[in-house]
């Protein structure tokens, strides 16, 4: 299987003997002494001769283990590990992953739950709401068995939910740390069946599969955000997560899923305006930009008093190797510069910048309303922006 031979050629051959001695899966015939390659090809090898039952866990432990090694399950993992400096010392993501998941197995589950509400982050299996910032969460029992029996009688699936609720940190749209509760919903669903052998006879199982949902609250800006698979779910979450545990009778707002896109500035084009808006100008001063070939990144940024133009600065300095044209780069982050006419015979210019980060994130929030309009109404023009419902 795949993913069982790429666990076991990234891991080391100290981490593969730790694995295996710990989990007890008996794995004979390996010299430990020998050189990473050659103990990674033995066993291998030797994976096709486990006892069914052990080839199943490794299969399992692998699957769990490999997918925290990406960027966001290593971040999760480093915001519960306790023994950092250890976790910190290891070589790769996967030695890393493979350290928690042996020596704080309670943590790296609270990671695969981080991990869960973040990759959906955002995504079409997101909603976010908004209610009145400052409003303290209820943890007591009462309140989290009403929530749970509220859940029960809304889904109509299982009796059996369980929640599990930690303090963790999110980053927000401007890369600042927001203090967060997430709750973890664990729900007993529909029976299904399903067959399997047993001896030399198939037989009909029963099992009931569990839902999963998680909830991020950030007391000090009001935001709920609900990753669940259906909206209709994670509308009906949202509106139980208020009642039960906000004490709130009034209805969360939703948030509009908004998608922005910066390729657009990769292209020297105008960026055009009303002329009741009272603009005078638009520039690009700033862009940040990924290497698609690897993980290489570079920054260009132009005074916004400079006379010259952004695409125009890149072309002076880059030529033919400029990485806005060379296709080589994707942006990952833009400020623009919107400059308005003086008003009111003032000799002063009003500035409006823009910052925008891949993929959802944007300082406009913090704007007052007739800014946020402005902004947003040209970033739509623009093709930065995508409202999604």
């Amino acid at each position: 299987m795949p993913i069982i031979r790429n666990f076991i050629r990234r891991t080391s051959a100290a981490g593969l003997r730790e694995y295996f001695t710990s989990q007890q899966i008996a794995i004979g015939g390996v010299d430990w002494s020998q050189d990473h390659a050659t103990v990674a090809k033995n066993i291998i090898q030797l994976v096709d001769h486990l006892d069914p039952e052990d080839k199943v866990r490794l299969r399992v432990d692998a699957e769990r283990i490999y997918e925290m090694a990406d960027e966001i399950g290593q971040a999760a993992l480093l915001s519960v590990v306790s023994d950092v400096a250890s976790y910190s010392g290891l070589d790769s993501a996967v030695e890393r992953s493979r350290w928690v998941y042996l020596h704080e197995p309670d943590n790296f589950r609270h990671a695969e739950d981080i991990r869960y509400a973040d990759q959906y982050r955002y995504g079409r299996n997101w909603s976010g709401y908004q209610v009145d910032a400052g409003i303290s969460l209820a943890t007591d029992q009462v309140s989290l068995d009403t929530f749970k029996a509220q859940l029960k009688s809304l889904f109509g699936l299982g009796d059996k939910v369980k929640l599990e609720l930690f303090e963790r940190t999110l980053v927000d749209d401007e890369g600042n740390d927001v203090d967060v509760v997430q709750v973890m919903v664990y729900q007993e669903g529909l029976p299904d069946s399903y067959l399997e052998f047993e001896g030399e006879d198939i037989v009909s199982r029963i099992r009931r599969p569990v839902s999963e949902h998680a909830i991020t609250y950030a007391p000090d800006t009001g935001v709920i955000e609900v990753v669940a698979a259906r909206r209709e779910r994670r509308d009906t979450i949202a509106k139980a997560f208020t009642e039960d545990l906000l004490k709130q009778q009034v209805e969360a707002d939703s948030i509009p899923l908004r998608r922005y896109d910066l390729t657009p500035l990769l292209q020297d084009q105008p960026l055009d305006w009303d002329a009741e808006d009272g603009i005078e100008s638009v520039q690009v001063v700033m862009m940040k930009l990924k290497d698609l070939a690897s993980d290489g990144r570079i920054q260009l940024e132009v005074p916004a008093k400079r006379e010259i133009g952004f695409h125009e600065y890149a072309h002076e300095h880059f030529g033919g190797r400029n990485p806005l044209t060379s296709g080589s780069f994707t942006p990952t982050q833009a400020q623009l510069s919107i400059r308005f006419h003086p008003e009111n015979g003032s000799n002063r210019h009003k500035v409006l910048p823009v910052k925008i980060t891949m993929p959802n994130g944007c300082d406009l929030r913090s704007r007052t309303e007739r800014e946020r309009l402005i902004g947003e109404k040209y970033l739509k023009r623009w093709g930065l922006l995508e409202e999604v419902a």
